[in-house]
Parts: structure tokens; sequence; C-alpha cells
């Protein structure tokens, strides 16, 4: 794979401006220092990297002030972009470029005991810009908080597509991030992989939690059909033994009892979208992230779930129009990126929330997933993407409580 590294989200300023419209969280944006076109193949990091993240985490449309890189996030749905003047004193907000710290511009300075208070070259800006970006990214998903559990879909008609790696490894991202407080759950109707791909062997599972369901009320009795990963998320599988398929309601019932315990839920899905687990897996759900291969048949299928989910209409329709794209790579020959890209885009899936994880030998194993032993590239695109779910949390989950209450108000 030969596409350069870009995180235009590590461009994009802290400052915003709070509307009541809006969720007082906002994503880290690119800062549109020039066209798009130009940004489109720019790295910010080293170009030795394999890709990672293409873009910023996912958010509404904004208006940026080129002058001050403040980014001020749409109003929601129906409403327009909001545009804010820049201060007068902005540019003596501006902090000074630090100087070099490494390579001979770093040694000269430090030499000449700040007489020499030489720039930081080419690649220590990249590094300092990257590092921003991580911060800015992690702050998004520690700092985020809503008012009820909110819930993840991972999904894709097509086996192999890397759902359950994707599940357990974002989930884990968020969850080490956030110290917990995550749970990701089998949501098809027969056993999957999930405990499988996940660290340690339940003793007890998705099939025994459905059977018990009614006599789960605390998070110490919800926590032992769980597995904990090092990542701090909990893992709710299945046992190696048969389990019954799960029916609509079971999904339905695990998902409340969830949310009653833990902050964010990812559903690892089957690929049966007629399916009752895959109906209300999608009702419990308030973004999709959709996974695929750089391969035709993985490429299809996931095009054919955003048609599948904007027939339904509705939540179903909200979440294909705000989808998520995550393109993972298996070391198989591929097809081009622009044109994987071209096939999501002409789907109204915008750029800013199609990313690109690297080939990641952890992953390619093919067994037990450990957040700490995937490849510094792979779990910074990961974070990259993280901050794109959360970012179109405070999203959706805002517009889907808001159209709830006006649903409900008109039924009075």
């Amino acid at each position: 794979m030969s596409e350069n590294v870009n995180f235009p989200g590590a461009r994009r300023a802290g400052a915003y401006v709070e509307t009541e419209d809006v969720p007082d969280v906002v994503p880290a944006a690119p800062v549109q220092a020039r066209d798009a076109a130009a940004v489109e193949d720019e790295a910010i990091v080293e170009p030795s990297w394999e890709p990672s993240a293409e873009v910023s985490a996912a958010a509404p449309t904004v208006t940026t002030h080129e002058s001050e890189g403040a980014a001020v996030p749409a109003s929601p749905r129906g409403g327009g972009a909001m545009s804010v003047p820049a201060p007068a004193e902005v540019e003596e907000d501006h902090e000074p470029v630090e100087p070099a710290v490494e390579g001979l511009r770093g040694f000269l300075n430090r030499v000449t005991a700040g007489v020499f208070k030489l720039g930081p070259s080419v690649r220590e800006g990249d590094t300092r810009a990257l590092v921003a970006a991580q911060e800015g990214f992690e702050a998004l998903i520690r700092q985020s908080a809503w008012t009820r559990g909110v819930g993840v879909l991972v999904a894709n008609k097509k086996g192999t597509a890397g759902k359950t790696p994707t599940a357990i490894s974002l989930g884990g991202v968020i969850a080490a991030i956030r110290g917990g407080s995550v749970a990701i759950g089998e949501a098809a109707d027969d056993r999957g992989q999930l405990a499988y791909r996940a660290e340690g062997e339940p003793q007890l599972g998705m099939g025994e939690l459905v059977a018990n369901i009614g006599a789960v009320r605390t998070q110490a009795q919800l926590r032992g059909y769980t597995v904990t990963q090092t990542s701090f998320a909990s893992v709710i599988g299945s046992t190696p033994k048969w389990r019954a398929p799960l029916t609509r309601q079971n999904v339905l019932d695990v998902a409340a009892i969830v949310d009653e315990h833990f902050t964010v839920r990812v559903w690892d899905t089957g690929n049966q979208y007629s399916s009752g687990p895959f109906s209300a897996a999608v009702d419990t759900s308030d973004v999709l992230v959709i996974p695929t291969m750089n391969s035709m048949d993985s490429v299809f299928d996931a095009l054919e779930l955003l048609e599948f989910l904007k027939a339904q209409g509705g939540d179903a329709a909200r979440l294909a129009e705000t989808a998520i794209v995550v393109r993972l790579s298996d070391g198989r020959p591929e097809f081009k990126a622009a044109r994987v890209k071209k096939y999501f885009m002409d789907q109204g899936i915008t750029e800013d929330r199609i990313y690109s994880l690297p080939f990641d030998a952890h992953i390619a194993e093919r067994g037990a997933l450990t957040l700490d032993k995937l490849a510094p590239a792979t779990r910074q695109a990961l974070t990259a993407v993280a901050a794109g779910v959360v970012a179109q949390l405070n999203v959706n989950v805002f517009e889907k409580d808001q159209q709830q209450q006006i649903d409900e108000g008109e039924k009075r």
C-alpha cells in the first residue's frame, strides 16, 4: 500500500463556539489552511509509515476561519452552517512555535544556550502535529458525555470483512482512554468469533446471560457473563458450547441491562440483515461503523447494507447517512483506494468519514487480540477512528433524543 498517511483531524483547532442546538463536546477537526484538494494527499507523519487514518474525526459540516483556525459546528439537521467572525486579537493569541529540540537544529539550539532559536525540521514538526492530534482525539473520547448508554453498530454482510477485530479494537481503544465502561457484545443468531478473538476464556457468555437475564440486576452480576480485557473493555461473547440462536427480544433485553451499567455498547453483528438479532442491534445503536477489506465483494456487501438501512427509514436511515467506513488490509491484493472510496462517496458517505487501517500482523494472526500488541501506527489510526465515532455519537445521540422528545410530545 502506497497511500500517504493523512490525519486532517490533527489540524482542527480546539476553539469552538457553543450553541444551544449542539452538544458541548466538539470533535477535533482539520484547519483548512488551504484548498481541500491540496490537503488530500498531504502526510503529516513520517512517510515510512503505512497508511493510518486518512481523515479526521467525523463531524457535522463546519465553517472555518483560516486566519484563526476555529471550527464552528453546524446546527442540527435543518440548520445551516454557522460562521463566527474572527476576533481582532486572534493573532496575539497564537502561541509561538517552540524551537527545535531534535536533530542538528536541536543540537545547535542547545550548544548555543538559546542564542540560536532554530525552528523544528519538517520531520520534527510532523511528529509534534501527530502528538497534538492524538492528544486532541483522546481528549474528545475521554471528555464526551451522554445522559444514557450509547450504542455502536459494527456491521457488514460480508464474512471476513473485519467486523470482530474492529469491534474489539475500537471498543478497546475507547475503553482504554475512558477508563472502562465499554461493553462489546455479540448480536448474531448463532455463536460467532467474538469470544475467540478476545482475551481470556469465558466461563459464562451470551447464551447464559440470555437464559438468566431476569435474575441480573447489578453490575457485579452482569460482569459475571463478561471477560475483562487488558484495555478494560468487557466482552460478552459465547462460550465454546452450543447456544440456542438469539432472538430479537434477546438482543433488546441484553442491550437494556448493559446500558444500565455501561456507558458505551459495541455490537459485533452477524451476516443476516433480515434476522431478529440484527434488527434489534440496529434499533439499539446510535452510530454505524462499516469495516471492509479493499476488495469488491466486501465493498459491495457494505454498500448493500447502506441501501438496506436507508430503505428502513427513521433511525436506521440515520445510521446509514452518518456511517463511518473503516478500510482494513489483510495483506492480499487490493483494489485502488480511490476506487473503493468513490463507491462509498457515491452512497453519500463523505470522505471525512472514510478511514484506513494499515496492515497489522497481530490482527492477521486471527487469534486473541490485545490492544498493546498492535503496531503503533495501527493504534494511532484506531484512536482517530474512535474519535470519529465519538464525535458522530455526540451528534446522533443529540438528534435522536431530540426527535424522540418531539414524537412523544405529538402523541400527548
